[in-house]
């Protein structure tokens, strides 16, 4: 049984209470670099007299409270696929900054809000280069690394900044009950950290944007935005390393930082957060910065050089990086070795006689509603790529309570239409139109809110994350941690999840098994419940049956005849004629990006339908009125 599966039945059963709390992503605790930092103080405890004392211990907490501030935003920005190398040289031009500041007003305030602005700038900067320049955060980070570090000698201008306040000194010499303030700030903003990390719905994007940045577009997971926001917050909290270390000192100086980003990156890999992103625990990294801190300790109390001590960290990350990739290998065998049987695709992709379609696909439902009113309608819609079209003509409608099925060959602009729809895409004309009102999307966030849910045919699941958490990505629900702190409700994500999933046919036991160790068919049936809410007004499914058997494929079909019947409007696409046939009130025919027929199912042979969409018949009778 995999770690996921027992973790899970822990929080399931361990109390009898519906679980509160699924840990998000392929964490790592890292139980076994804990119980190294255990052998590593009991062998220098050992070895040398003083090393296992409470001073010592405060020291070693004192050395590390700056990797371990900047190893928060170092985990964020790791989680979510991205890295900020630049964070030596912005420890360097935010301590300049801030001695200049201290020294030249006096004021211990003004000196920690230039400090924490600069921060702030700083990331700002990192965060738009990376994501609306669209170029690579390793590129970005190292230069502007090198642009920070030259800023610092510039402004300082070269020298370092002496004559501080006491109240500003007292910043970063303070102790309470022996302990230093800078320990307790770094253990309070590690806390909070590793709290929002977990706990909160921002956290769980994080997680997904690392994992699979387009499905959790997709989702409505605004994610430049939100990776924007942890440059800048990384930015913040090295405005706070570089304040700390300043007062402390005494002093600002352009050559602090070196080598920083090495002992904040090393310790974050080796406390078990992933290179590649989605994967990681606070757990872990607190372990890893703990390690860090322990082993240069020790390497002092052996009287050995500086570069040793730097040898050592490097070889350390080399290691981390290489216990991270192993751990990718042998996490990818485990997801061939426990993925379930694949699902029977039987006669689902057979060609078949047409007119088997009624009596394979039997839904057991019968249509007792008319169509009502028109949910959506398309008009005139076009969108192209380049010297491209796409789309030329995209206009027909959707009623509540109907089924319209949009067939065409490979691209007659199909899946284009189904994005311009579901927000993924801003169209370069025409218009949409909701319940009769003029909508604009920004985005597939504003889509979904407007109650458009879509399954995409690539299905836009995070492979990392949950079943639980990937039926509710994009709309998590939240609750009041003690009365007024909102964190995710797992509960009610878990209660979703199975009521959905029991509505395709699918029983899943673990909520909490990554959706990558599915198989196919179990996949498209997240995707496709995670569609079906409760006050959806529109469903878009975008082949959904492509990987499911007979069996699957009719409880597919049963669900988008039921979403109908229960008032909503579906569009399906298929490549399926039996499917189309099986399930449709109307069929819409896409050629070379124009609608070529909107009638209904009834009015229309299997023969026809495929000369329409291969291009054998021109259409001789009008395209129909889709606002009737």
């Amino acid at each position: 049984m995999s770690s996921t599966s027992l973790r899970s039945r822990r929080l399931d059963f361990r109390s009898g209470r519906p679980t509160r709390y699924l840990s998000p992503g392929e964490s790592s605790r890292r139980l076994g670099l804990g119980l190294l930092c255990v052998v590593l103080v009991a062998y220098f405890g050992i070895s040398y007299d003083n090393f296992f004392t409470v001073s010592n211990g405060l020291t070693i907490l004192m050395n590390v409270s700056s990797i371990a501030i900047a190893a928060i935003g170092a985990m964020f920005l790791l989680v979510s696929g991205n890295v900020d190398l630049s964070i030596g040289g912005q420890y360097a031009l935010i301590s300049v900054v801030t001695a200049l500041f201290a020294r030249d007003t006096g004021n211990a305030a003004i000196a920690v809000v230039a400090g924490l602005v600069s921060g702030l700038l700083l990331g700002l900067i990192n965060g738009i280069l990376v994501r609306y320049m669209k170029i690579s955060p390793l590129i970005v980070t190292l230069g502007t690394m090198a642009v920070f570090k030259g800023m610092a000698y510039l402004v300082g201008s070269g020298k370092s900044v002496f004559g501080f306040s006491e109240a500003f000194i007292f910043l970063g010499r303070a102790r309470i009950n022996t302990v230093p303030l800078p320990v307790i700030i770094a253990a309070v903003l590690f806390v909070i950290g590793g709290f929002w990390l977990l706990r909160t719905r921002t956290g769980l994007r994080l997680f997904a944007i690392g994992g699979n940045a387009q499905a959790a577009r997709l989702n409505g997971v605004n994610v430049d935005w939100i990776v924007v926001r942890l440059y800048v917050v990384n930015g913040l909290l090295m405005g706070v390393v570089a304040v700390l270390t300043t007062a402390r000192l005494g002093s600002g100086t352009p050559q602090i930082g070196t080598s920083f980003e090495l002992d904040v990156l090393t310790a974050v890999i080796l406390g078990g957060v992933g290179f590649a992103g989605g994967s990681g625990h606070p757990a872990g990294v607190f372990a890893g910065v703990a390690t860090i801190g322990i082993l240069g300790s020790g390497l002092i109390f052996a009287g050995l050089e500086d570069w040793w001590q730097q040898i050592s960290k490097g070889l350390v990350l080399l290691l981390a990086l290489g216990a991270d990739q192993i751990a990718e290998h042998r996490r990818a065998r485990k997801a061939r070795q426990d993925a379930p049987d694949p699902v029977d695709t039987g006669g689902a992709a057979d060609a078949g006689p047409p007119g088997a379609a009624a009596d394979e696909y039997g839904l057991g439902i019968e249509r007792t509603r008319s169509p009502g009113a028109v949910v959506l309608a398309a008009s005139g819609l076009s969108r192209r790529f380049g010297s491209v079209f796409a789309l030329r003509n995209g206009t027909f409608s959707v009623r509540s309570g109907e089924v319209v099925c949009i067939v065409g060959d490979n691209g007659a602009g199909k899946s284009t239409l189904i994005k311009l729809i579901s927000g993924v895409y801003k169209p370069d004309s025409g218009r949409i139109e909701m319940a009769g009102s003029t909508v604009d999307f920004n985005g597939p966030a504003d889509a979904r809110h407007s109650g458009i849910e879509t399954v995409h045919q690539d299905l836009a699941v995070c492979p990392n994350l949950g079943i639980a958490h990937n039926l509710i990505l994009g709309d998590e629900p939240v609750r009041r941690m003690f009365g007024f702190i909102p964190v995710r409700d797992d509960a009610a994500a878990v209660a979703r999840a199975r009521t959905r999933l029991a509505s395709l046919g699918i029983t899943l036991t673990d909520m909490n098994r990554s959706v990558g160790r599915l198989s196919g068919g179990q996949r498209q049936s997240v995707s496709i419940a995670r569609a079906m809410k409760e006050d959806v007004k529109l469903v878009i499914l975008d082949e959904p049956t492509a990987a499911l058997g007979v069996t699957q494929t009719r409880n597919v079909l049963r669900i988008a005849r039921q979403a109908a019947e229960n008032g909503a409007g579906v569009i399906l696409i298929s490549h399926d004629i039996r499917t189309v046939f099986a399930v449709a009130d109307r069929i819409v025919v896409l050629r070379l990006g124009e609608v070529v027929y909107d009638g209904a199912v009834a009015a229309i042979t299997h023969t026809r339908l495929l000369h329409l969409m291969a291009g054998l018949e021109d259409v001789d009778t009008p395209v129909e009125e889709t606002a009737r």
